[in-house]
C-alpha cells in the first residue's frame, strides 16, 4: 500500500508557522533584554522644613494635601523626607537655608521673613482675591519672579483663608469705635505692627510664644497678629475677655523651594509638584475653614465675648488695616509694591 505525501500547501503552513513562531521568540527575547537593560526612573527625594512643628494641624494638611498627592501624581518618583520644625532651623534662618539647598529643598514660611532674600514678597498678606485668581491674573508670576531674585521658586499659598479674615483681634479691653484703640497696648508680630500703628494702638513686639503670658500678665490689652487656630491652640482663650470681629488680610504663609533644585527637576515632575500644590491650596484652604468653626467654639466654651464692631467701625478697622501696611510696603520696595498692589487687588 502507497504512502500518501503529505500536500505541498500544507508544507508551506509549517514552514510560515515556524517561521512566525521563531520572530515572537526572538522578539520576546529582545523585549525582555530591553527591559533589563533599561534603568528604572530613580526617585527624587526633596528634602522640606517648616517654621511650624511636625504636629500642628496645618503640618498635618500639608502631609495629607500636597505630599501625599505629589507621591500619587508621580507614581512614586517623588518622595520627600520632613527635616523638622523651629526646634531644627530657627524661623530667621530658614530663607537663608532653603537659598543655600543642601539640607532644605524647600519649606513653609513666613513671607516676611523671605523678605530677607526677596524684597517685596510679605505684600501675599495684602491679597483681596482667591488663590485661583492669583493664578490666573500673574500675581502667582510675579511672586515667582521675585522670589527668583533670591534663588528660590514660589511654589503657592499655605492655609489662605477664603474669607480674607486671616487674624483676628484678641482684647481684654472692649472697644467700639476707632478713638478706643488709641487707648490700647496692642501685643503684635512684625506682620501686623503697621497696620496696628494704623489704628492708633501703641504697638508691642511679641513672638508667637509670648502671647498667653502677655495677655495673662496684662503687659497687653491685646493681641492683632494671631489668627484663632494659633490663638486657641496656644489656650489663649483661657486669657481673653473678648474676640473682635470682622477679621483682617490673608495668610503670609507661603511654600518656596530652592531655584536651583527646581531647574534641575525634569519638567513633569515639576508639573506634579505644581499640581500638588494648585491640589494642596484647596485642600488646605477647606481644613482652614473647618479649624476655624472649632477653634470658634472653643472660645465660646472659654466664655469670650466674640463681638461685631458698629459697621462703620468695622469698615475702618479693615480698610486702615490695608492701607496702612501698603504704606509701610511702599515705603519699603518702592520699586515692586505698586505692580504687587495692582494684581493683588485684583487688576492685571
Amino acid at each position: 500500500m502507497n504512502k500518501r505525501r503529505p500536500s505541498k500547501g500544507i508544507g508551506r503552513i509549517s514552514v510560515i508557522v515556524g517561521c512566525l513562531t521563531l520572530i515572537i521568540a526572538v522578539a520576546t527575547a529582545q523585549t525582555a533584554l530591553a527591559q533589563q537593560a533599561a534603568p528604572k526612573a530613580e526617585t527624587i527625594t526633596l528634602n522640606w522644613a517648616s517654621f511650624l512643628p511636625g504636629s500642628h494641624p496645618e503640618m498635618i494638611a500639608f502631609n495629607k494635601g500636597f505630599v501625599a498627592k505629589a507621591v500619587e501624581l508621580s507614581k512614586g518618583r517623588l518622595a520627600f523626607k520632613f527635616r523638622g520644625g523651629p526646634e531644627t532651623i530657627a524661623l530667621m534662618d530658614l530663607p537663608k537655608a532653603t537659598q543655600s539647598g543642601g539640607i532644605v529643598d524647600f519649606s513653609i514660611i513666613l513671607a516676611g521673613v523671605v523678605e530677607s532674600v526677596a524684597p517685596g514678597v510679605g505684600a501675599t498678606i495684602l491679597s483681596r482675591i482667591s488663590v485661583d485668581d492669583e493664578r490666573k491674573n500673574g500675581a502667582y508670576a510675579y511672586l515667582d519672579q521675585l522670589c527668583n531674585k533670591g534663588s528660590l521658586h514660589y511654589m503657592g499659598r499655605h492655609s489662605s483663608a477664603g474669607d480674607l479674615q486671616f487674624f483676628n483681634l484678641f482684647l481684654n479691653k472692649k472697644v467700639e469705635k476707632p478713638e478706643d484703640f488709641k487707648k490700647l497696648r496692642i501685643g503684635t508680630a512684625t506682620a501686623a505692627r503697621a497696620l496696628t500703628e494704623g489704628w492708633g494702638a501703641a504697638p508691642v513686639n511679641l513672638q508667637l510664644t509670648d502671647y498667653y503670658t502677655a495677655m495673662e500678665r496684662n503687659t497687653v490689652d491685646g493681641v492683632s497678629s494671631s489668627t484663632l487656630s494659633n490663638w486657641v491652640s496656644s489656650g489663649c482663650q483661657a486669657v481673653t475677655k473678648f474676640m473682635v470681629l470682622p477679621g483682617y488680610l490673608q495668610s503670609s504663609v507661603f511654600v518656596a523651594m530652592n531655584l536651583n533644585v527646581w531647574n534641575k527637576l525634569p519638567k513633569d515632575m515639576q508639573q506634579v509638584i505644581t499640581n500638588a500644590m494648585i491640589y494642596s491650596e484647596k485642600y488646605s484652604g477647606d481644613m482652614w475653614t473647618e479649624d476655624k468653626v472649632k477653634a470658634v467654639q472653643k472660645v465660646k466654651d472659654a466664655k469670650v465675648e466674640i463681638y461685631n464692631l458698629p459697621p462703620d467701625t468695622g469698615k475702618w478697622l479693615v480698610d486702615t488695616a490695608y492701607e496702612s501696611t501698603w504704606a509701610f510696603q511702599t515705603k519699603r520696595f518702592p520699586d515692586v509694591t505698586p505692580r504687587l498692589k495692582a494684581l493683588l487687588s485684583g487688576g492685571k
